[in-house]
């Protein structure tokens, strides 16, 4: 595929998430016409868009619609069914295609991935009922996770069983279809590297970055790899361009990874787009994911990285703003991203701040003075 978006062109960008604005803001930086298609009938980029389309995610008319409107799609949720990329494909170009999204929708399809690519994930069993969950817990241990094969949301319901008489209690659920069962592994660092794969196959990778997560889902990110052995981001750098070169994909997209006191690593799961965690980023390479994002899915040459210093990104909720609005005035060196969603609930992603640092202990340091980290984020 040659490259297809010039000046003038339409791109259509589908879902309607916090990262929707930064892909939305990098179209407009290359003078492209925006059309957004979104479920919601409320949502916020309508306001950033040339035209707005709302729909189900399985609307064909509207889909329809939407694709014929744009001369390329991007999708930025994953909530859209890899069949329903298949049936968008008819009317306009999705270089992201639909071979990653499939993999990551059925977490057994994504186990066996993982299997074939000799890439070490959490010990699993596929189970459809209590015989098999017995099983699954006698190779598996306690505690161990109970998920849907299929995945639906980000934040589909998990039964944790901590004990064999929670079975039982678990198998209400079999009613809802087929299960993957995983060992709860307790991991010492989790960590992601975010990659692009453009049109001719060749993968840039971001610097790995360290994710701590704590109270309501609030997230600590850095780039700092101090205390990160070589040996390890060698091989988190050797898995994601092994999964990039053994999928038919375009764009950028996430692997996950946890790595225990015992120094094994795992991985952990795949996004398949733009994220927030590359919102670090923007002050901390040459170029962000979501720029990187565009000129893949553009048939653009995707830009060597550079890091060019240390970033750490801390996330905040709706009840934080206020502190927050306060923090802005006292720390003018640092950078704030602010959610265009009124969040609805206390707990919330409302947005996130950037702080340059060349001392992460200090800079730590400060944001637990802030009320901000990890130690204090429970009291503000």
């Amino acid at each position: 595929m040659t490259a297809v978006l010039k000046p003038g062109d339409t791109i259509g960008i589908l879902g309607d998430e916090f990262s929707s604005t930064q892909l939305i803001n990098c179209s407009r930086d290359a003078g492209l016409r925006i059309v957004t298609y979104s479920t919601k009938s409320n949502s916020q980029i309508r306001r950033q868009a040339d035209v707005a389309l709302v729909g189900g995610w399985d609307d064909r008319d509207q889909l329809r619609r939407f694709g014929e409107a744009c001369q390329v799609v991007t999708y930025v949720s994953d909530e859209l069914s890899a069949a329903m990329v298949d049936y968008l494909r008819q009317f306009t170009i999705v270089p992201q295609g639909n071979d990653l999204l499939s993999i990551v929708q059925d977490r057994g399809l994504q186990h066996a991935f993982f299997d074939q690519l000799n890439v070490n994930s959490v010990p699993y069993e596929t189970v459809v009922d209590e015989h098999d969950m017995q099983v699954a817990t006698a190779s598996l241990g306690f505690p161990a996770v109970l998920k849907p094969i299929v995945r639906m949301t980000r934040t589909d319901p998990f039964f944790i069983l901590h004990q064999s008489s929670d079975i039982q209690l678990a198998s209400q659920y079999f009613q809802a279809g087929s299960f993957v069962m995983e060992s709860v592994v307790p991991f010492q660092q989790s960590l992601a590297v975010i990659a692009t794969k453009d049109q001719q196959g060749e993968i840039q990778q971001f610097p790995p970055v360290v994710i701590k997560t704590f109270a309501q889902g609030q997230r600590t990110i850095y780039t700092v790899m101090d205390d990160v052995e070589a040996e390890l981001v060698a091989e988190m750098q050797r898995i994601t361009k092994e999964i990039g070169q053994h999928v038919d994909y375009v764009g950028t997209y996430e692997i996950n990874f946890g790595y225990t006191a015992t120094g094994t690593l795992y991985v952990c799961g795949v996004e398949t787009t733009v994220s927030n965690t590359g919102y670090l980023f923007d002050l901390a390479m040459n170029i962000n994911e979501y720029r990187q994002h565009l000129r893949a899915i553009s048939g653009l040459p995707i830009s060597p990285v550079k890091k060019y210093r240390d970033v750490i990104m801390q996330t905040f909720t709706r009840r934080q703003v206020p502190l927050v609005l306060e923090l802005r005035e006292q720390h003018p060196d640092w950078q704030f991203i602010f959610s265009y969603r009124q969040a609805a609930l206390s707990n919330s992603y409302s947005g996130c701040l950037l702080i340059q640092t060349a001392d992460l202990q200090q800079a730590m340091a400060e944001l637990e003075a802030s009320g901000l980290g990890p130690q204090t984020a429970g009291k503000n």
